[in-house]
């Protein structure tokens, strides 16, 4: 887990909608309201086009949220090169554990567009409560990713306008987030337990320097909340060396561990 910088200031919730792409090997921004990742095969034939500019589009004209929203997306910029592989994996899984929603797209052809690497991030991601799976109907076994994506109660979409309408709902208005707070997903930042954890955290000075979600339950029905392990580095108030702490939210309560 890397230490970011203390938040400092983060944008107020009236801040007029934006979309920032970051793309691999890039930093992102110091602030936002929302983070999406753009999952799924990338075409290795340059003749092939990608499907993440159409992505990144129908993301620009849906996001009506207060803020940033940062589109995370692993291929170069134009006219650009891949970092190494090793780094290319490094910042992906950085990107991945930073955003509010992975929008899987697959849209597989075993002939041109296998998308192999995708099962393996699916297997890793389908039960995080941030997946949506987006695949078009003609796309080659996907029987295996829908069957878990209906047991879990991931978004399934059809098609690639579909599926970004599904991450954005998923991620609602966004919540500002600057520094260390842009490690804590929505789907965690928005539960009680952590909401009261970070008020009293911030009224003692202390300052979040970096989390990580170890382990998330959604909820089980209407009147229960997701339960979550989280992993959290904080600057205490005091001056004294940073802290890591482990985090539990079980049932709608919260204890230290």
């Amino acid at each position: 887990m890397s230490v970011e910088s203390p938040a400092h200031t983060i944008a107020p919730a009236t801040a007029p909608s934006e979309v920032e792409v970051v793309h691999v090997g890039q930093e992102p921004p110091e602030s936002w309201a929302a983070a999406v990742y753009l999952c799924g095969p990338t075409p290795a034939d340059p003749a092939e086009p990608s499907w993440r500019p159409d992505a990144v589009a129908a993301l620009r004209s849906l996001w009506s949220g207060a803020g940033r929203l940062v589109v995370f997306l692993p291929e170069p910029v134009p006219g650009g090169s891949y970092p190494a592989y090793a780094d290319q994996i490094a910042w992906e899984e950085d990107a991945m554990h930073r955003s509010d929603v992975v929008l899987f797209w697959i849209p597989r052809d075993m002939a041109r567009l296998p998308g192999l690497v995708s099962n393996i991030k699916w297997g890793a991601w389908c039960d995080s409560g941030r997946a949506v799976l987006g695949a078009p109907p003609e796309a080659e076994r996907m029987a295996y990713l829908l069957h878990f994506a209906h047991a879990l109660g991931v978004p399934v979409e059809r098609t690639l306008a579909g599926a970004a309408d599904a991450a954005l709902r998923a991620v609602g208005p966004g919540a500002a987030r600057g520094g260390g707070e842009r490690a804590v997903p929505l789907a965690v930042w928005r539960t009680e337990p952590f909401r009261t954890w970070y008020a009293e955290r911030r009224q003692a000075g202390d300052r979040l320097l970096d989390a990580r979600v170890d382990w998330y339950a959604p909820q089980a029905g209407p009147d229960r909340a997701p339960a979550w392990l989280l992993t959290v580095t904080v600057a205490p108030g005091d001056g004294s060396d940073p802290v890591v702490s482990r985090l539990l939210a079980a049932q709608g309560q919260g204890m230290l561990m």
